[in-house]
């Protein structure tokens, strides 16, 4: 028998290296009242006057965060970028690209300072951030303008030495790289204008630049997976180690095309809510299991119908119905100043969904060039719209399709007028973003 000390776990390597989750204990007075910890409250926007919702699901008591408190915001510096990407949905548009002005940049993070529950703020958009000519000038002027977290995504393209040790200096807190592909082939099919190796030996140059300028970068990837490339997230594990990135983030292909829709590995998953709710749907709820030969048939059989399914009392189907931009209390502001809700909603576009073509009209709530953002924000249009979405009682577009409702984002069969979010992929999980 061995000794119990050799087999003994090394604590300290046990411990994440940093916390996933908080748990604080909270007494209850006489009245019945609870009192949360200061840095929790900022947390969830719970200032004065607001108000958090309580969900009560599987047992549990989850508390979300005040929808009316902006906590994530989105830039889109241009929507120009150096690739013509297949899977970008950029190709089917009729607008001209365009970068957003230093002195618009500038009155936006002078506005900042009255958001005080702002948690990060991610350059991103339709377009490649890393091809604005003051994308560093603006890392860097965030960083001085809040304590909020500071992320780019980009193609990877662009960011030569030069270029890394700008947005390192500037004080950029994560870099996401889109990948689609996890080797040479497929990557430069997909990514077309790109080279995997490139990208690949940018990524690894700046995460050996930071660790030399003692600059602490977080690396996540982004991935787009298909038909054409589901086989390479076998081997996700290498390139995750490759660059060393600590988030994976996947997402279908957004269907711009109907070759695009033929690509995607979801259209089962979108029909399944139909049956999750039906009388005598048992729920099925699993222990932790070795995925081997013996478990791998009878697991992948359980999947098929996941929407009921649960492994210890955790959900393993995604939510649906639901808008993540609105619960994270997310804004989007165009790389012209135009003001939108959501990631769908910030251009014009045209997506397929049986077949059928749905064309998106873009919606904004405001205009930094006429309008502070704190105006935008707090006004009743937003405020309604929030409150709106949360509900989410829209047509389940996506799922019936076929009717002249579905060909626009204007006008639903329950009553709704633009814009409708029934047939949206971001509310059914399908499509998700840094």
């Amino acid at each position: 028998m061995r000794n119990p000390d050799e087999v003994k776990p090394d604590q300290k390597g046990l411990k994440p290296a940093s916390p996933t989750r908080l748990k604080v204990e909270v007494k209850v007075d006489e009245f019945g009242r609870i009192q949360l910890p200061a840095d929790l409250l900022s947390y969830l926007g719970g200032e004065a006057g607001a108000s958090l919702r309580l969900v009560q699901e599987n047992g549990q008591v989850l508390i979300e965060p005040n929808l009316h408190a902006l906590r994530r915001l989105y830039i889109e510096p241009t929507s120009g970028c150096n690739l013509k990407c297949q899977t970008c949905i950029r190709l089917t548009w009729n607008e001209p690209f365009g970068a957003m002005r230093w002195e618009l940049f500038e009155k936006l993070c002078a506005e900042l300072k009255f958001f005080p529950h702002l948690q990060s703020i991610m350059l991103a958009g339709f377009g490649e951030p890393l091809f604005h000519p003051d994308i560093v000038r603006m890392v860097e002027k965030l960083k001085n303008a809040t304590s909020a977290s500071v992320e780019i995504t980009t193609n990877g393209t662009l960011l030569d030495e030069f270029m890394a040790k700008g947005l390192l200096e500037a004080g950029l807190d994560r870099l996401w790289v889109s990948f689609d592909g996890t080797s040479e082939t497929s990557f430069n099919d997909i990514r077309q204008g790109a080279n995997f190796r490139l990208v690949l030996e940018n990524v690894q140059g700046m995460r050996d630049l930071a660790t030399a300028l003692d600059k602490p970068l977080a690396i996540g990837i982004s991935f787009v997976v298909m038909r054409d490339n589901i086989n390479d997230l076998k081997n996700i594990e290498e390139l995750i180690q490759a660059v060393g990135a600590d988030r994976v983030l996947i997402s279908n292909v957004l269907p711009y095309t109907e070759e695009m829709e033929r690509q995607m590995l979801c259209l089962l998953a979108l029909t399944c809510e139909t049956m999750a709710g039906l009388p005598g749907k048992p729920r099925i709820s699993l222990p932790r299991l070795d995925i081997n030969y013996l478990t791998k048939e009878p697991i992948y059989h359980l999947l098929k119908g996941y929407e009921n399914l649960f492994l210890v009392n955790n959900a393993i189907s995604a939510p649906t119905r639901s808008c993540r931009f609105i619960k994270d209390g997310t804004t989007f502001v165009r790389w012209d100043g135009k003001v939108a809700p959501c990631m769908a909603l910030l251009h014009d576009h045209i997506t397929y969904l049986y077949g059928l073509e749905r064309k998106i009209k873009a919606y904004f709530l405001g205009d930094l060039n006429q309008q502070s953002l704190n105006e935008i924000w707090t006004s009743q249009e937003y405020h309604d719209f929030r409150e709106k979405v949360y509900q989410f009682d829209y047509s389940p577009c996506h799922i019936c399709g076929g009717c002249s409702y579905l060909e626009k984002n204007e006008e639903d069969c329950f009553g709704n007028t633009f814009p409708v979010c029934g047939g949206c992929l971001w509310a059914q999980s399908v499509i998700q973003c840094p």
